[in-house]
């Protein structure tokens, strides 16, 4: 039985390792010191390394015998086993507190009011510039039905021929796809690369009436700050960063969360297209998209 219980210890201190945080109750989670943040993390690795020294033969420097044999290696087996599985618990804990922090960012009562739902699915994290142009490019890659692309201003850096190429490919294979921007502070952007993409998006329009294409492109004007992007009911991902206007190659920091969760998906959607159409009268996905007035001020 003695090893079982040493197995038994083993995964307790490695998981604790990573679960235990002392916190001040007086002190919102804001205010916590960062440093303090990935303390679970170095003493979830340092016990994690220490196990490991201690049954490939660092036992014996404590009087300790050395586990040979099958021994060895199922104790082996369940430090790595419950490490792995400790810190992707810490990892995933991290992300969900600070998506849950990052909500008054997002300005969306629908993400809000629906947090706990959406934590209980899984969620991943973009946080570079790069990382999110590479999703956005990959999106209008695999989309089957619908993109929808909500970005605060536009910029012919990102509306480039690369963009523009990838468009008309999800066009050409029955993809409908909604474009939105219009934050009212865009001033600051170029007028000279604004008017630019604005161009382009139109040309795209003309080429698809043009090729009659099978997918909609529909693009408008939408006074808000919203940063959003979804793939059909796969995924939508929200953040900060703007998908029309930022080309990757900013080295500002950016944070996006993916999130998987379909009904969730499906009730953003509702809701965008609310802002548009008489909740009332029920339409179709291509409907919907017909209805959208191009380039008019909602």
């Amino acid at each position: 039985m003695e090893p079982l219980f040493w197995s038994i210890g083993i995964a307790a201190t490695i998981y604790l390792a990573f679960n235990l945080r002392s916190k001040n109750k007086n002190k919102p989670e804001k205010s916590i010191n960062p440093i303090a943040k990935i303390s679970n993390k170095i003493a979830g690795f340092s016990t994690f390394g220490f196990w490991i020294f201690w049954t490939l033969g660092g036992s014996a420097w404590f009087g300790f015998s050395v586990l040979t044999g099958p021994l060895f290696f199922v104790q082996m087996a369940v430090i790595i086993v419950v490490f792995h599985l400790s810190f992707k618990m810490w990892k995933n804990k991290n992300l969900i507190n600070n998506l849950r922090k990052d909500l008054e960012r997002f300005d969306n009562k629908n993400f809000s009011s629906n947090i706990d739902n959406i934590t209980n699915k899984e969620i991943k994290v973009l946080e570079t510039p790069k990382q999110h142009r590479k999703m956005l490019l990959e999106t209008l890659d695999k989309a089957e039905k619908t993109i929808v692309i909500f970005s605060g201003w536009l910029t012919d850096y990102s509306v480039n021929a690369e963009f523009r190429d990838k468009l008309k490919k999800c066009l050409e294979r029955d993809v409908d796809i909604v474009i939105a921007w219009g934050y009212q502070k865009s001033g600051s952007v170029g007028s000279e690369n604004k008017n630019k993409a604005e161009k382009s998006i139109k040309d795209l329009q003309e080429w698809t009436s043009l090729n009659k294409t099978k997918g909609v492109l529909e693009a408008f004007y939408f006074p808000n700050h919203s940063k959003i992007l979804i793939c059909d009911t796969k995924y939508a991902v929200m953040g900060s960063f703007n998908w029309l206007s930022n080309s990757g190659g900013s080295e500002n920091e950016e944070r996006s969360y993916i999130i998987y969760n379909k009904s969730f998906i499906e009730q953003e959607l509702v809701e965008i297209m609310k802002n548009l159409h008489d909740p009332k009268k029920p339409l179709s996905r291509r409907q919907l998209l017909k209805n959208f007035v191009p380039f008019s001020r909602y």
